[in-house]
């Protein structure tokens, strides 16, 4: 109720402000692209964020947000250290991404890893995605959640979780940076904590987490971002896990494919929502495959092309960054490890020069 109270008050001040009230006996029209937040009370900035990318699908060009995740980490699995995708790519190509992003399940130490994206923001003008940082409270993949929700018996502790997580986001806040929020992604993956077959505790945990962000911690800088896993087939992530439409501000999928399909985009465009690639890899193979696209030579200009002809309705991607695995060795995804000679003057593509709000 006090959602749906804001966003009519929301509603009537941008009436009032834009001139789109019965005034000395003219009726002006409210804009067709008027398009509510989830949070009817987001700050000027990141209100306006939202409604730049709202508009982008309906731009002639430089409609792509081309986008890329880099960790700053030390753990052993990614052997990063250090920046090595974001920065080299700009210093070889003049561009940074339009969009950088970063997973704070793979952060050693998010206080050291927050400034460098507060700066890529700020000197830069890359928006900001974080996914992750939800630790795990006690569940076990596969449980119903109920013990998180409002009397359950880890509740105690998911509100300490849910605190742990604002205290980061309330940084960026603070700094004024604007975040692609996307909590619980790849809900439909088994691999997750958080993955259930009961959606509706699945769906009332994502509103419990909105409100809680929302109201109780008065975070004003989020852009909700739902997103399941692409390879999931058959799974229904669309009908089953999707919380709503008063919870969600961007719908996408991560796509982990070669052949960049996404299985769910006839019903993603149903939802009216901006649709994002909000994870995107090529296969799973290291330099030496005989397969040329997934050794390190994949040519990203293909998956403008595919948006382009194929996905029209899609916004932009988020690139996965490279890791190293004892199995596999090095693994390349990233924009700066692949081929993107063709894809720096796609003229639909999107770099963070080309970010106007």
């Amino acid at each position: 109720m006090k959602i749906a109270i804001l966003k009519l008050f929301t509603l009537m001040q941008v009436m009032l402000s834009s001139g789109c009230v019965k005034q000395e006996n003219t009726l002006v029209t409210i804009p067709d692209n008027l398009i509510m937040g989830a949070n009817p009370t987001l700050d000027r900035s990141t209100d306006s964020l939202l409604r730049f990318i709202q508009n982008l699908k309906n731009q002639p060009g430089k409609r792509i947000l081309a986008g890329q995740n880099s960790n700053i980490s030390h753990k052993t699995q990614y052997k990063l250290g250090d920046d090595q995708i974001i920065h080299p790519f700009a210093q070889a190509t003049g561009k940074y991404p339009a969009i950088v992003g970063s997973d704070f399940n793979d952060i050693d130490n998010w206080r050291n890893h927050s400034p460098f994206l507060k700066d890529l923001n700020k000197q830069h003008g890359c928006i900001i995605e974080i996914c992750g940082g939800l630790n795990n409270p006690g569940v076990t993949s596969g449980s119903d959640l109920s013990a998180l929700l409002p009397g359950g018996s880890l509740r105690a502790q998911w509100v300490t979780n849910m605190d742990s997580m604002a205290a980061k986001l309330a940084y960026f806040q603070a700094n004024q940076v604007s975040i692609l929020y996307r909590p619980f992604h790849e809900m439909n993956g088994s691999w997750c904590w958080y993955y259930t077959t009961n959606h509706a505790n699945f769906r009332a945990l994502w509103a419990d987490l909105f409100n809680y962000l929302t109201n109780t911690k008065h975070l004003n800088n989020l852009i909700w971002i739902y997103a399941p896993n692409n390879n999931v087939v058959g799974d229904g992530a669309y009908t089953n896990y999707y919380p709503g439409t008063s919870y969600v501000d961007i719908v996408g999928a991560d796509v982990y494919a070669d052949n960049m399909v996404i299985n769910d985009y006839s019903v993603i465009r149903t939802l009216a929502k901006p649709i994002m690639l909000t994870e995107f890899g090529t296969g799973h193979g290291v330099r030496g495959n005989s397969d040329p696209n997934l050794n390190g030579t994949f040519d990203y200009n293909l998956l403008a092309e595919k948006i382009r002809t194929t996905y029209p309705n899609v916004i932009g991607w988020l690139c996965w960054h490279d890791w190293n695995t004892t199995q596999l060795g090095w693994i390349y995804k990233s924009m700066y490890k692949n081929n993107y000679s063709n894809l720096i003057n796609h003229s639909w593509v999107a770099w963070a020069s080309d970010v106007n709000y």
